[in-house]
């Protein structure tokens, strides 16, 4: 808990409220605040049970002891006692009675349920009697079936259906389109706690996700998301992550994710396009405190796609992606050089909370402009090296963006180029030439060297890329697919923003 801003309160026995600012510098009791902060508002116990409502502002102006509370995911940890502390200054150690959970405290923007139109209908992509296997991890794959509709509708909300008393246990729910390429796919779910690489993986087009805690996913009023016209899927793919903390056997679930949608069309529709780093040129060397991966929807994709829509799009929303490595996640835009205002930033990213992101104000993208997705990973903790790829265990760096109007594009992204890959390592080249080699096995038989990993972040910063430019509907219809471009060039960058401290420590 160390850097932690904590906020510590009771009622004692006389019906008198405590409450202190502390903050925490080591695994220790936390130190009283020279500057007192957080305001108790309400406090009162009543049958067992306190309840404590207090107040801070964002940026209290205590730099070093109190931490600014932004957009980023923010991560709340939480512990009581039995028994009331003996003073105000012996505070007994909570003793397990603890937890943690991440969230976004400041939303972009607050996408408010509305009620529904009279001719509204709803599908459900349920979990068909899931048996929870009694673990922390558990990842159940389910294929679905999109109803048959011989006219268009639009999806104006997504939500999540929880089957009662599982709600603890359903930590997060993702729902993918399937390509059209394979006329069907099984509808027998299966467990893809450690390898989603079997039937399911060609589902990666993400169109919703939600998170234990967060709410639905609102579409604006002027816009919604197409289904039951040709360009859209015909089945689609479930990913639920149960957290079955406490090992129970008996768990049965039917979660899932519900769309509500309506025949009568909204103005726009709206499109899902993935930018960020392709995946398969993705290498995190071990033992890095910040390794940066990057990823580029590039200049002369958007110049193409938006040739005949020089008003360019609208974005209205970001969903982060990435795995368990990473730290930061940031999605830049650059216009003729000038770095505008991120798109989205989360210098606090956490695997584990991931979730539609509704923007404060819509972003325009026009011909030209540049799209760059930077995600920071620690590897620490890793003994060898780390590669893209669908596995939590290994990494990706993906933002999708909600936008509109749908146009035939759903993918912008990049991968490092492999011959300013094999620059920090080109005795690799030979052995790439053995057919009986994977391609990338000579980087992780590597022994990498502090030297050798500040190379590659080098050209993982500024190396050529591979640009990805196209659609789920059709395999390359742009002429920029494949092609190799420099990294883009920012000659004016983002100013960053300067903490003013009022209180000096």
């Amino acid at each position: 808990m160390e850097g932690s801003d904590i906020a510590i309160g009771w009622v004692d026995s006389k019906g008198e409220s405590v409450f202190q600012d502390r903050y925490s510098v080591a695994q220790e009791m936390p130190r009283l605040d020279e500057s007192q902060d957080w305001h108790l508002l309400f406090a009162e116990e009543k049958d067992g049970v306190t309840v404590l409502q207090y107040t801070r502002k964002l940026d209290t102006g205590d730099c070093h002891r109190d931490n600014v509370i932004t957009e980023d995911t923010m991560r709340v940890i939480w512990a009581y006692s039995d028994v009331d502390p003996v003073s105000p200054n012996k505070i007994a150690y909570h003793r397990g009675l603890r937890g943690v959970k991440s969230i976004v405290m400041l939303s972009s923007a607050e996408a408010q349920p509305r009620p529904f139109p009279d001719d509204a209908i709803f599908w459900n992509f349920l979990n068909p009697n899931v048996t929870i296997l009694p673990q922390r991890k558990f990842y159940w794959c389910q294929h679905f079936r999109v109803p048959v509709t011989n006219k268009k509708y639009h999806v104006i909300q997504y939500s999540a259906v929880l089957t009662p008393r599982n709600e603890p246990y359903v930590h997060h729910m993702g729902l993918y389109a399937c390509p059209k390429v394979l006329s069907r796919y099984s509808l027998e779910g299966h467990d893809c706690s450690e390898d989603r690489t079997r039937e399911g993986n060609e589902c990666l087009h993400v169109m919703t996700v939600w998170t234990i805690g967060s709410g639905p996913t609102v579409f604006p009023e002027h816009v919604g998301i197409p289904m039951g016209t040709d360009d859209d899927p015909l089945y689609v793919m479930m990913e639920t992550h149960y957290d079955n903390y406490d090992l129970r056997s008996d768990l049965v679930d039917q979660s899932g994710i519900q769309m509500v949608l309506t025949p009568t069309l909204r103005k726009y529709d709206g499109g899902l396009l993935r930018t960020g780093e392709l995946g398969m040129t993705i290498l995190v060397p071990p033992h890095a405190a910040m390794f940066p991966v990057i990823g580029v929807c590039h200049a002369d994709c958007t110049s193409e796609v938006l040739r005949s829509h020089p008003e360019g799009v609208r974005v209205f929303s970001a969903v982060p992606h990435a795995h368990l490595m990473a730290r930061t996640m940031t999605t830049r835009h650059i216009r003729d050089g000038v770095e505008l205002e991120n798109i989205m930033r989360d210098d606090h990213y956490d695997f584990n909370l991931q979730e539609v992101r509704m923007l404060k104000e819509e972003r325009v993208v026009l011909p030209g402009d540049d799209i760059i997705v930077e995600c920071g990973y620690n590897s620490l903790d890793r003994t060898n090296i780390s590669v893209g790829g669908r596995a939590s265990t290994e990494e990706m760096c993906q933002s999708y963006l909600f936008y509109y109007p749908r146009l035939n594009w759903s993918y912008c992204e990049s991968s490092l180029s492999v011959p300013h890959m094999l620059m920090v390592f080109p005795e690799a080249l030979s052995r790439m030439r053995d057919p009986n080699l994977e391609w990338m096995q000579p980087f992780k038989e590597a022994n990498w060297t502090d030297t050798m990993t500040e190379q590659l972040a080098t050209v993982s910063r500024m190396g050529e890329r591979i640009i990805r430019c196209g659609t789920t509907v059709e395999e390359a219809p742009y002429s920029v697919q494949w092609q190799p471009r420099l990294f883009p060039m920012v000659t004016k960058p983002l100013q960053s923003k300067t903490k003013h401290c009022s209180i000096q420590p």
